[in-house]
Parts: structure tokens; sequence; C-alpha cells
């Protein structure tokens, strides 16, 4: 067990077993590669991707079938090492101004292997789009089906 500073929960104790390893690193972050992913609140369909070494390092995601019903990754656009799309999570970034205004990037999502805990970020060839709304009444389509 560690604890370890975050910067929405404050010092918290872990596991090592709860640290994901980003292998294929976070676009602009390639020297940060473990973090942990904690609740935002009990009933919200978002996550803290909080980096294990930097406090002040946390990227607000969400599993992009909240959002768009049929969101898709072509498993060639994934490393075969990560193994079967069956044990994968995926998750995208959030970009949130306020309580209304904020987007989806739905072409860059984590993909993550729940049994290795291991996973990265990757750039789809289906041309979702990077700022996606984020907020409205219901899940839609994307407008690019794979």
């Amino acid at each position: 067990m560690t604890t370890i500073d975050t910067r929405f929960h404050g010092p918290i104790t872990i596991s090592d077993q709860d640290i994901i390893t980003l292998d294929w690193e976070i676009l602009g972050f390639p020297r940060e590669r473990r973090y942990i992913l904690l609740p935002h609140r009990a009933d919200s369909p978002f996550l803290y991707l909080q980096s294990v070494d930097r406090p002040d390092l946390a990227f607000i995601c969400i599993d992009p079938l909240v959002r768009v019903r049929d969101y898709h990754i072509p498993s060639e656009d994934i490393p075969r090492d990560l193994g079967p799309s069956e044990e994968w999570a995926v998750l995208c970034l959030c970009t949130i101004q306020d309580a209304q205004h904020g987007t989806i990037n739905l072409r860059s999502p984590l993909v993550i292997n729940r049994v290795s805990r291991r996973g990265g970020q990757f750039v789809l060839s289906v041309p979702y789009p990077i700022h996606y709304p984020l907020f409205s009444e219901e899940p839609s389509h994307a407008g690019s089906r794979p």
C-alpha cells in the first residue's frame, strides 16, 4: 500500500494492483505512465484518470458509450499485445468549461486492458470528432460509423 496525493481527492492509499501503466502514453505527456482511476461522484458517469507521480495531473474521462451509442474501435487500430477487445476498458478524455459546455475526444480514446492493467491513448482511423459535444439530452450517433 502506498499513499499518494491527488488533485481532487487529496491524499489516498492505493495498492500496486490499482495502478494502470500506459505503455502508450497520453499525447503530450510522454513521461507520465502510471495512473489510477478514481470516481468523480457515486452518481456520475465521469472518472478521474489521476497520475500516480504528479498530484496536479488528472484527466476527466468517460465511457464513450454513455454519449455515443454506436461508438466502435477498429481492432486494427490497437496493438495486438494489448489483448483481445473483450478485455478492454475504453474511456475518452473530456474537456469541461462549465456545467453546460464540454467536449469529449472520440478520436483518441484510452484503451486499457482490465486484466493486465496496461494501456494507452490511440488515434483511431475512424474519423470521429475530437470535440464532440458532451452535454446534451440523450446519447446520439457520432456521425461516423466504422
